[in-house]
């Protein structure tokens, strides 16, 4: 890499920090805090690309971290680091601190040092493009794809799109989803995990892979701390919503989501601090590679 990556590792475990620090300082510079106070005063003060936290820390948790951290360096890469399956906290962190990824303790030295080459190669992209160029005149509208059938959603998305001059599209299927995707420049997915009977975690994974820059929003009754982690790592969604749907929170989401479409609209050599996990589970990796051949012309769409 031409320009050194500077990595922050916080954790309230000393042996933890020195573990970490002898794994990677031969292809980075590591920086380590035991307290995240000074974590965030050293983001303060100085440019760090990557920012790993553990969740469970006595001053304060990983979540409200990174949510801090995302204030003071907006284009940093965090990672959430836990042993805990704690549902709320990889919410938290998902929503309010906008996490790369979420990785579990103890952590498997190989699928670490992966994340972190990802993030690293995001992030060396973005250093070397240097400060974005102001686009002008942002663009004023967006189309917004919806795969919900529930009246509370309907009624909020529609309120969204109505008041903010931006286009609803509807499906009746996955099979309508997919002719749209291809047919139409969808900026904002919101889904269920379950629409019109079939489950829509595949066609979010195809397309983190196909269209990074489209935003997903999933409003969900479920509460599987598991299905939210790869949904977190493999389809890189935006939020992560709880149904019943609370107003104000769903409004604040697809507010959010807009701004950072919008953002990226007007300036599309801005580099995405995205990129999705391939799909491990064999299974997954099969429905993914199908869904995305049939995403084709959408792929060739963006590639153009």
């Amino acid at each position: 890499m031409s320009t050194p990556i500077r990595i922050l590792f916080v954790d309230d475990e000393e042996r933890i920090l020195r573990s970490l620090s002898l794994q990677f300082r031969r292809h980075y510079e590591v920086l380590t805090e035991s307290d995240p106070l000074r974590a965030l005063e050293r983001l303060r003060s100085e440019p760090v690309q990557i920012i790993v936290s553990d969740q469970r820390m006595p001053q304060m948790s990983g979540a409200e971290l990174l949510e801090r951290a995302r204030e003071i360096a907006p284009d940093s890469i965090r990672i959430l680091l836990t042993g805990y399956s704690d549902l709320d906290a990889a919410v938290q962190a998902l929503n309010n601190g906008g996490i790369y990824r979420y990785l579990n303790k103890p952590w498997d030295p190989q699928e670490m040092a992966q994340t972190l080459r990802g993030a690293a190669e995001i992030a060396n992209r973005r250093l070397l493009a240097g400060p974005a160029r102001d686009g002008g005149l942002l663009p004023s509208s967006l189309n917004v794809l919806l795969l919900d059938d529930d009246p509370q959603t309907l009624d909020c998305v529609g309120g969204f799109c109505s008041s903010g001059g931006h286009r609803l599209l509807r499906a009746r299927d996955l099979e309508e989803a997919l002719e749209l995707l291809n047919e139409e420049s969808v900026d904002l997915l919101v889904s269920d995990l379950v629409f019109a009977g079939e489950d829509t975690t595949p066609l979010l994974k195809s397309l983190a892979q196909a269209h990074p820059r489209l935003l997903s929003l999933v409003v969900t009754p479920f509460r599987d701390t598991t299905a939210l982690l790869k949904l977190i790592n493999e389809a890189q969604i935006f939020r992560y919503l709880p149904k019943p749907i609370r107003r104000g929170l769903f409004e604040q989401g697809l507010k959010a989501a807009a701004k950072q479409s919008l953002s990226w609209k007007s300036r599309p050599e801005q580099i995405a601090l995205r990129q999705a996990e391939l799909p491990r589970q064999q299974a997954d990796k099969e429905k993914v590679a199908s869904l995305l051949g049939m995403l084709g012309r959408l792929r060739g769409r963006l590639s153009a």
